[in-house]
């Protein structure tokens, strides 16, 4: 077991045989929940279940589309029916959507009980399961309920990845892309020198990945500056992903970052921000690593709407998160809806040439 020190919380790494029951006898919780999928609870729970003797598994249907209120109100009334106090301790064992969800019910149950992450994704190991980001979907917009408050502790045990089919590896390995792009050299150059997910050694990923996202969070707890920047993807990466939740075929998250992040670089060459060349490299890092599933690309139209309601929009408009060279980002880039149009389209209209193997509605 190695641990992570930081102000958000413990982070701990390794077999959860290698030391959980001692974390979790010394949070001397009343009673133990895990929040889990259908999946999760068949692959992943039966390990955590091995590390106490006081647990109890609830159980929500897996799905981007099931992350709302109402299963928020089924966990809430599962805790009430197991008689959860105000010292029970919630385990959000899953992806992202349980991280996100499972935190939000915990944060909101009692006012607050004590919840831990132990996240069983690349995407939720990387990414949704630091800093503290709760909430659940509302009417098709990704995120839009929800608070920030970090849980008591984190827990990431790499040989949970063995469970994952390959699209699942890609969609977080995203996630690390844009933190490389956003925050970090050093992360860019161990991307760089991998041809295909399969050459990826997790364990120096994930320690070079985590500092990362730690510091951000750090300087900026709330979002109100420079947290900004782990936005970079997300306009249109989240506009795409409502879109698609709303239509009924839901698209994995990083599938649709990897085309925001797509997207919004084409935006920053475009408006002088990023230079040429690491515009270049970070598209073919992308073109590279990150190819999703075939999908059907929509019209820049379909997806505007989406856009102009995202959770991030300030005194009216949407300000963009934009990198200006490889490991650096800016945010709250004002940009005009024709360069959003025409930076979309370019990228649609390039679909065809490059390994993401897009297929592009007519």
């Amino acid at each position: 077991m190695k641990i992570f020190n930081s102000s958000l919380c413990p982070v701990y790494s390794g077999d959860v045989h290698d030391g959980l029951k001692k974390v979790l006898d010394d949070h001397q919780p009343s009673s133990i929940f895990i929040i889990c999928d259908e999946n999760t609870a068949g692959w992943c729970a039966p390990k955590i279940q091995h590390a106490t003797d006081k647990v109890e598994l609830i159980i929500t249907t897996p799905g981007e589309e099931n992350k709302n209120i109402e299963t928020c109100q089924r966990i809430w009334s599962a805790l009430v029916d197991k008689n959860a106090d105000r010292d029970a301790l919630v385990l959000n064992v899953g992806g992202g959507v349980i991280c996100d969800m499972g935190g939000f019910a915990a944060a909101c149950y009692h006012r607050g009980i004590r919840f831990a992450h132990i996240p069983t994704t690349v995407l939720s190991m990387a990414d949704a399961a630091i800093g503290g980001k709760l909430g659940v979907n509302h009417e098709g917009f990704k995120n839009y309920i929800g608070l920030f408050q970090n849980p008591s502790f984190i827990w990431i045990d790499s040989s949970f990845l063995k469970t994952l089919p390959p699209v699942e590896i890609t969609s977080g390995l995203a996630e690390i892309v844009k933190h490389a792009i956003i925050g970090s050299k050093p992360l860019w150059n161990i991307l760089s020198a991998v041809n295909t997910i399969d050459e990826i050694l997790w364990e120096e990923v994930f320690t070079e990945n985590l500092p990362v996202k730690v510091k951000i969070v750090e300087s900026d707890p709330g979002e109100k500056g420079q947290r900004k920047v782990l936005n970079f993807g997300h306009t249109i990466g989240h506009a795409l992903e409502s879109y698609f939740l709303h239509s009924g075929s839901p698209v994995t998250h990083g599938q649709c970052v990897s085309v925001g992040m797509l997207v919004e670089s084409t935006l920053s060459v475009s408006l002088g921000i990023l230079n040429k060349a690491d515009f270049e490299a970070i598209t073919a890092l992308i073109n590279r690593l990150l190819s999703p599933e075939v999908v059907s690309l929509p019209g820049v139209e379909e997806i505007l709407p989406w856009i102009a309601g995202d959770k991030k929009k300030s005194n009216g408009r949407v300000g963009f998160s934009l990198p200006d060279q490889i490991g650096s980002c800016r945010w709250d880039i004002p940009v005009e809806e024709n360069a959003i149009i025409d930076g979309f389209e370019r990228v649609r209209a390039q679909v065809k040439s490059v390994p993401f193997r897009l297929r592009v509605d007519k």
